[in-house]
């Protein structure tokens, strides 16, 4: 198979569009125009004359294609019916689809747990020759992905992995900043969570004898118990991610039970609201005149507070009125 990356790109691309069922027998011409198109460089109809005569030799030179010339279509097909050089016969979305995974992925190189992912990758591009690059420059020069800002706290999911599927515990040392003290602690991790870019662990905490989250950020060492954790059947089975986070705007699962929130948003923030509902409970009680009152059940905490203050002065909550009070207290030391 040909070393350079362009190349196995530019085949791909040729074998796309002789499969093409939207511009059969392709001339070369036309080839040489996709393929200037898709590399954003330009490419002569002699390269891929080339080309296709590299993926007529066998292999492991060639793909063995079976390329030939209609004279009657002036253009290029495979005699094979249903022959393509990529044994999985990817649609070009599908092609693109792994490409930006691949890229997607990459944020996470450094990550243990992940490391391997750049290894899969590369076996699947030589397999199947995709012509996957997970550095592709096409990829990063027209998409920004959004790049994780904190890192720290990402050395503990290689082990913490571990630990959950091999049902042991964790030993490690914590800071609170809220509390502003530093505490050591026992967890049996039954999952490890992602949002906003940070990494937490929820677990059963025999001392707080209760499920707890813990940010990895902010676990200054850890050490695996290498025991299994018998006597944790009956928590783990108990544990549902889904119901646990049931009633959270975030990672917090809150204290307490859920409340009925009701807020009043105006426009232009309530058009953002109903596209991105504050939450999966959210509905909408009424419209009208600039403005729509929603309600939603949620736990009360700084979580959600936060997000509503992120809404600014085009939300106001309506009830409950313990929620009223708090959140008029904090815009007060705002000022």
């Amino acid at each position: 198979m040909p070393a350079n990356k362009n190349a196995i790109i530019r085949h791909r691309i040729i074998d796309q569009c002789i499969n093409s069922k939207r511009h059969k027998f392709p001339s070369l011409e036309y080839l040489a125009d996709r393929c200037s198109q898709m590399l954003e460089t330009d490419i002569s109809t002699s390269t891929i004359e080339k080309d296709m005569a590299l993926m007529k030799k066998d292999h492991p030179i060639g793909y063995n294609a079976p390329i030939v010339y209609s004279k009657q279509n002036k253009g290029y097909a495979y005699s094979e019916v249903g022959f393509s050089i990529a044994e999985l016969n990817l649609q070009e979305q599908e092609w693109n689809a792994l490409r930006f995974s691949a890229q997607l992925l990459y944020q996470y190189k450094d990550v243990p747990v992940f490391a391997d992912f750049k290894q899969a990758i590369e076996r699947i591009n030589t397999r199947f020759s995709l012509g996957l690059d997970i550095d592709d420059p096409v990829i990063s020069k027209h998409v920004d992905f959004e790049t994780p800002n904190a890192v720290s706290g990402m050395e503990w999911i290689d082990q913490i992995f571990d630990t959950i599927r091999n049902r042991f515990a964790i030993s490690f040392t914590y800071n609170n900043i809220y509390k502003k003290t530093t505490s050591s602690y026992q967890l049996i991790p039954y999952l490890l969570k992602e949002h906003r870019n940070r990494w937490y662990v929820i677990g059963w905490s025999n001392e707080k004898k209760n499920y707890t989250t813990f940010a990895l950020d902010r676990i200054l060492f850890l050490e695996i118990i290498n025991v299994k954790q018998t006597a944790d059947i009956k928590h783990r089975n108990a544990f549902n991610a889904d119901s646990f986070f049931q009633h959270a705007t975030g990672i917090m699962d809150g204290k307490g039970k859920p409340q009925t929130v009701e807020l009043a948003i105006t426009d232009p923030i309530s058009k953002l609201v109903m596209l991105e509902p504050i939450h999966a409970s959210q509905q909408l009680i009424s419209e009208g005149d600039g403005e729509i009152r929603i309600r939603m059940t949620v736990y009360v905490n700084e979580e959600f507070s936060l997000r509503l203050l992120g809404l600014g002065p085009w939300c106001k909550v309506l009830k409950p009125a313990t929620l009223k009070k708090s959140i008029a207290g904090l815009v007060s030391k705002m000022q």
